[in-house]
């Protein structure tokens, strides 16, 4: 297999599909200002699981919460959209299995429909999201809005209609040893930050990236970092690119360094267009590393 290691390469993409962010589902985006305040505590621990939990859905147990504490949630397959929402909710914390995501699975079906998100974080700064896969979803699998500063971390987005993982009209996050898979656009994507006197950074590192339109979409992002990922078999690997219909383009100052780009270019739902080789690597040439310039 031959991969492309990117290191160092200012880009410019013209090619991406604008962002869902200011649908009619959505609360318009907002600068998201200054940082909320971290909360003093004292902090708590609220626990989510099927039977012997005092919650029996995650977003019980996120409307019980306060500012800081973390809500727990055991092994199982939840039904359900989840939405963190204003600053009641900010350095919330909510955690399922980092070591083993694929345990904690959050399902958007809905009988003969599916729901718009699974996990959406909205006006809520530093809000943590970690070890959990979604799937099944109308949108996006998990969605940060109008925040400075979250994280999400050890996540696996599949199958949903818009994005895997994204954050929009936000300041300072980061994205890391998670994956998506098979979304309808980008299973990666940070778009439309605010232009800032004193940039916050976001990185994005340690993140695999397959079977999507696009690997990593940027619609006028800024301050991101791309770095130490995979990106492969999508319809094109790594999109930053700047669009007139949302707020601050162009997109500038970002860095992508130390990817492996491969085997994107081609139309993913027919599978690759060359046949791969049974020994050996040396036969195989790089189809088009998927970055757009």
């Amino acid at each position: 297999m031959s991969r492309i290691p990117i290191a160092g390469v200012a880009i410019v993409a013209a090619l991406a599909l604008p962002s869902v962010a200011a649908a009619g589902t959505y609360p318009p985006p907002a600068n998201p200002g200054a940082p909320q305040k971290p909360p003093k505590g004292p902090f708590h621990t609220l626990q989510v699981c099927k039977d012997d939990c005092r919650y029996h859905t995650i977003q019980a147990a996120v409307n019980k919460a306060k500012a800081g504490d973390t809500v727990k949630v055991r092994a199982g397959v939840y039904h359900e959209q989840v939405k963190i929402a204003g600053a009641s909710k900010r350095y919330l914390k909510l955690v399922g299995n980092p070591k083993k995501p694929s345990q904690v699975v959050i399902d958007g079906t809905l009988g003969k429909s599916r729901r718009q998100n699974g996990v959406w974080v909205t006006d809520a700064d530093q809000v943590t999201i970690n070890g959990f896969t979604a799937k099944h979803y109308n949108g996006n699998g998990f969605f940060v809005l109008n925040a400075n500063g979250y994280t999400l971390k050890n996540l696996n987005a599949t199958l949903g209609g818009v994005y895997g993982i994204y954050a929009f009209n936000s300041v300072g996050g980061v994205m890391s040893d998670s994956q998506a898979s098979y979304n309808n656009d980008a299973g990666f994507y940070i778009g439309q930050t605010p232009p800032q006197t004193t940039p916050k950074r976001s990185t994005v590192t340690r993140v695999k990236s397959f079977g999507n339109v696009l690997g990593f979409s940027g619609t006028n992002m800024r301050y991101v970092t791309i770095t130490k990922s995979q990106w492969f078999n999508n319809g094109s690997g790594i999109v930053p690119n700047a669009l007139d219909s949302e707020k601050y383009p162009p997109d500038e100052d970002n860095v992508i360094t130390d990817n492996d780009i491969f085997w994107n270019n081609f139309n993913f739902h027919q599978g690759a267009p060359f046949k791969i080789a049974t020994e050996g690597t040396s036969a195989l040439a790089p189809v088009g590393t998927g970055v757009l310039l």
